[in-house]
């Protein structure tokens, strides 16, 4: 392997990802599945019923992100972090790889290191403002961007992942297009829970064990707050141990099997929410 091969595995690994994985026993995927359909948005944040999600996708070098819609009253109610909780991120004394907090919030740069288009999953569009998820711990904060800063698209795939079955589906609307057994979280580095939105797709490099792409996620870990020297994001990706497929295995990262991983790099746009349920 070159050199320079190497160094970027281990960015990869050290900047991305909080674990590296693997799968199989991929199982068939099949038709639609209404029970799957009707249960896979259970905490209010996701997609509506008919299952479009609005995607926002940067225009601009540097979109700025205000934690308060500004011309609106800012909420006189302090934040302050959980007994136990994981620091903030992005926060002043880390370096966060194309995301800074300032003043208003944060800055998100466009496009992302990885040179792929920046992305957020739209909230709630009240015309020259758009409420936004955002990828920054706590996980599921929301921030206001600018409309005249992005463009508009949608989509109606999703993808669904139940941590009691090591189950992880992703559909079209209501019709089941992957259905398969994956590694998740170790008990003492769980996968978090909730509504996430794929934020890009990495290729991997010569030598990754991480299967043909890295689905990164609007997810940090909340038991980890750095990873080999990096930021603990959470991502979907293949493996190079299959035989731990079904089992809490990873540091949080899920993995799957790789044919599986290609598939949904090939399928899901970046935006795609994910919601991960026990």
């Amino acid at each position: 392997m070159r050199p320079r091969s190497v160094l970027l595995v281990l960015f990869v690994a050290a900047v991305l990802l909080p674990v590296g994985c693997s799968g199989s026993h991929a199982k068939a995927a099949g038709a639609s599945d209404p029970t799957s359909a009707a249960t896979a948005t259970t905490d209010g944040h996701g997609p509506s019923r008919d299952w479009v999600t609005e995607i926002a996708t940067a225009k601009v070098p540097v979109v700025q992100v205000y934690l308060h819609r500004p011309g609106t009253p800012t909420p006189s109610t302090t934040t302050t972090t959980a007994p136990g909780a994981m620091p903030p991120i992005p926060r002043a004394s880390l370096v966060s790889v194309g995301v800074s907090a300032n003043a208003q919030g944060y800055a998100f740069d466009n496009p992302t290191y990885f040179k792929n288009p920046l992305v957020f999953d739209v909230v709630r569009n009240q015309g020259a403002w758009l409420e936004v998820s955002l990828l920054a711990r706590p996980n599921h904060q929301t921030g206001w961007i600018k409309r005249a800063d992005v463009t508009l698209s949608t989509t109606r795939y999703r993808m669904v992942l139940r941590l009691s079955t090591f189950d992880l589906q992703a559909f079209d609307g209501d019709r089941k297009i992957v259905d398969t057994h994956v590694v998740i979280g170790r008990p003492d580095t769980p996968t978090p829970l909730g509504t996430f939105y794929l934020t890009e797709k990495i290729q991997k490099w010569e030598g990754s064990a991480y299967g043909p792409w890295i689905l990164a996620t609007s997810a940090y870990s909340e038991a980890l707050d750095s990873f080999t020297g990096g930021l603990p994001q959470v991502a979907f990706h293949g493996t190079n141990e299959p035989q731990l497929i079904g089992t809490r295995a990873s540091n949080g990262c899920i993995r799957m099997p790789d044919a599986v991983d290609q598939r949904l790099h090939d399928l899901v746009p970046a935006g795609t929410p994910i919601t991960i349920v026990n």
